[in-house]
């Protein structure tokens, strides 16, 4: 009975600790921030001043070199846009072009090469003003800052709990079967 006894355990504790070596525990399924180098970072793009990167997409014109259409999708009532060339020291006409489209669209045409790597370097900014519904452009809901109280799911996984609390009674187990063969 012993014997037998002690082979379940064994085989209890290697398949506990085989589980337990292969099974991944992560973190949650977000991208982690990589280096980088800042070449052709693109422009910075924002909705009434505060930097957006999802409710403002851009698309190169494949037809027309130098040519960039800012789209907004968000919420609200687009009723312009601005962006900082002239801030930059480009002049409009010479180095670029801005056109609003009958869309809402918002196309710029880049003329020289240094208004291009003002563009490809995040010199550029774009911003969309936006009417939230209220008569004033307050910051979207969608830059909202998360305020909620609970963390995100990381850290080790319930099955690595498991698996540990299995090794750790197979381990007393082990232990208790010893010290009783050693009292007999």
């Amino acid at each position: 009975m012993k014997k037998l006894l002690s082979v379940i355990l064994a085989a209890v504790m290697t398949i506990s600790v085989f589980a337990l070596s292969v099974m991944p525990t992560m973190a949650a399924d977000v991208q982690s921030p990589t280096a980088s180098t800042a070449v052709n970072k693109g422009p910075i793009t924002q909705v009434n001043g505060v930097n957006n990167f999802k409710d403002v997409v851009f698309s190169k014109d494949s037809n027309k070199t130098g040519a960039v259409t800012f789209t907004y999708t968000g919420e609200g009532t687009l009723k312009g846009w601005e962006e900082n060339m002239t801030a930059l020291g480009f002049t409009k006409g010479e180095d670029y072009t801005a056109v609003q489209n009958k869309d809402g669209s918002f196309t710029i045409t880049f003329l020289n090469e240094d208004a291009i790597a003002a563009f490809e370097n995040g010199d550029l900014i774009v911003n969309a003003i936006v009417d939230m519904g209220n008569g004033t452009t307050s910051v979207t809901a969608s830059t909202k800052k998360n305020d909620s109280s609970k963390s995100p799911a990381t850290g080790i996984s319930t099955a690595a709990i498991a698996g540990s609390v299995a090794i750790m009674g197979a381990g007393i187990a082990v232990l208790s079967a010893t010290k009783k063969r050693d009292a007999e």
